[in-house]
């Protein structure tokens, strides 16, 4: 039956793909630069791989009430099924306390995901609103909120976050992100700072100062939609940046807590006999390595999609 459950697993994400291809076929036809864009994204071949991989695992993760052969929280035989390698039973082995591992790396990857994407879609909308008011406003004010930003970056993220989590101790998820979001978002204030200073002495922008237009009404309407390639592809290396930090937090038992799964503290369960117990390593590893190359070839490949010295409007 689990089989059964994963060849479908397989289609659809397959399904989806072909479906996301169809899209951007059709929106590559209809010409423009974010047409060319897509077009130029789809004919690479790297990027497209990366990209159904990302649909694959984000269906297991969505599907992983399903996919998942056992409960992940459950444990089977503390005495006869604990620590026991990969088998047809269990195909990714069990933990110390009898879990199976493949259950539990799937309901994982909807947590690191999820952790992953929120926190990343904080810290873009913090880190855009800053760049962009800094940007446009200028001067002192400029000044002085880049000194902060450069404040900021001068102190390692990791080191911001061990002593946050030592000060605070367990948190829950939805304190996870916040806390994971609102320190990412500094290094994305700079690149939106840059793209902004840029558009607003455009022929636009100072045109529609010119008339009279509102502040706000040109950062909206000329000047945001400028700087959504460098966001997007900031997100995209983001989210792979902040898989990492989740399970490096989880490993050392101040991300997710247990017994909620992540892949993050799935490792750190057999990292008492990493040589016994290689499964508990091997299988979540990959899982962490491939996601996040996976994240990494299509923020590049979106990257040269969208450089605007290459895309010429049809």
């Amino acid at each position: 039956m689990t089989v059964v459950l994963w060849l479908v697993a397989i289609a659809l994400a397959a399904a989806v793909a072909a479906a996301v291809g169809r899209v951007w076929a059709r929106l590559g036809a209809g010409g423009g630069p974010w047409g060319t864009a897509l077009s130029r994204l789809q004919r690479n071949a790297g990027g497209m791989v990366a990209l159904r991989f990302l649909i694959f695992v984000a269906s297991v993760a969505i599907f992983a009430r399903w996919l998942a052969p056992f409960d992940p929280n459950v444990q089977l035989d503390i005495i006869a099924l604990a620590s026991r390698p990969p088998s047809l039973a269990h195909p990714f082995g069990t933990d110390i306390y009898s879990r199976d591992v493949l259950s539990r790396l799937v309901h994982g990857a909807r947590i690191s995901l999820a952790v992953a994407l929120l926190a990343v879609l904080l810290s873009i909308t913090v880190g855009t609103a800053y760049g962009a008011i800094a940007g446009y406003l200028g001067g002192r004010v400029d000044a002085v909120m880049m000194r902060v930003i450069d404040a900021m970056l001068s102190i390692p993220r990791i080191l911001v976050l061990l002593a946050i989590f030592a000060l605070w101790g367990r948190v829950s998820l939805g304190a996870l992100v916040l806390i994971l979001g609102l320190t990412g978002w500094f290094s994305t204030s700079r690149l939106v700072r840059a793209q902004v200073l840029q558009l607003k002495t455009e022929e636009m922008v100072v045109a529609a100062r010119a008339l009279g237009a509102r502040h706000r009404r040109i950062l909206w309407r000329h000047i945001l939609p400028g700087v959504t390639s460098t966001v997007v592809v900031a997100a995209t290396l983001g989210i792979g940046n902040v898989i990492i930090l989740e399970a490096g937090l989880s490993f050392l038992g101040v991300g997710v807590q247990a017994p909620t799964a992540s892949w993050g503290n799935i490792i750190a369960d057999g990292s008492s006999n990493v040589a016994g117990m290689w499964w508990m390593s091997l299988f979540p590893g990959l899982a962490i390595v491939l996601t996040v190359m996976a994240f990494n070839i299509i923020g590049d490949a979106l990257r040269d999609a969208l450089d605007p010295r290459e895309i010429q409007p049809a």
